[in-house]
């Protein structure tokens, strides 16, 4: 009789982001990979991986991406490559999610971490995701709390 791996709810949502990321790792890697990416544009793909990742709605997605919702749908249906800047900004959006998980271990902890103030930035984390500083900011908090330097 074979012993099947049970993964509860947790553990397969985790799965499901580690397989999602991981074809974007070798990108957090290095600031030259990254840039190589980035200039020769995302699959539209990484988008869908981002909605799944996050699990917010396309409409704080498209909020997020400075994108109307209608455009976000034509980029999710269309299979070309994404621009520069929205390459850049969906690429620290992946790392950021990326590091969030490994800092609070659970997807759903970083999740329900990202609306909640936080002293130490003296904002929402969520409220900043629409800038490339803004999620370098939350990226320095993520490693502030990684080394215990709480405030």
């Amino acid at each position: 009789m074979k012993n099947y791996e049970i993964l509860d709810d947790d553990d397969r949502r985790l799965s499901m982001v580690a397989e999602a990321l991981a074809p974007y790792q070798t990108y957090f890697e290095s600031p030259i990979n990254r840039l190589q990416v980035i200039k020769g544009g995302l699959s539209s793909k990484s988008l869908n991986d981002l909605l799944q990742i996050s699990g917010t709605t396309r409409f704080d997605m498209a909020k997020n991406l400075d994108l109307t919702e209608p455009t976000l749908r034509k980029h999710l249906s269309n299979p070309k490559e994404l621009s520069t800047s929205l390459s850049e900004h969906v690429l620290f959006l992946l790392e950021l999610y990326d590091k969030g998980i490994d800092t609070f271990g659970s997807v759903d902890e970083f999740k329900n971490w990202l609306p909640q103030h936080n002293i130490g930035i003296d904002a929402k984390p969520n409220d900043l995701l629409d800038s490339i500083t803004g999620i370098n900011i939350v990226m320095n908090e993520l490693n502030r709390i990684d080394h215990g330097i709480l405030a």
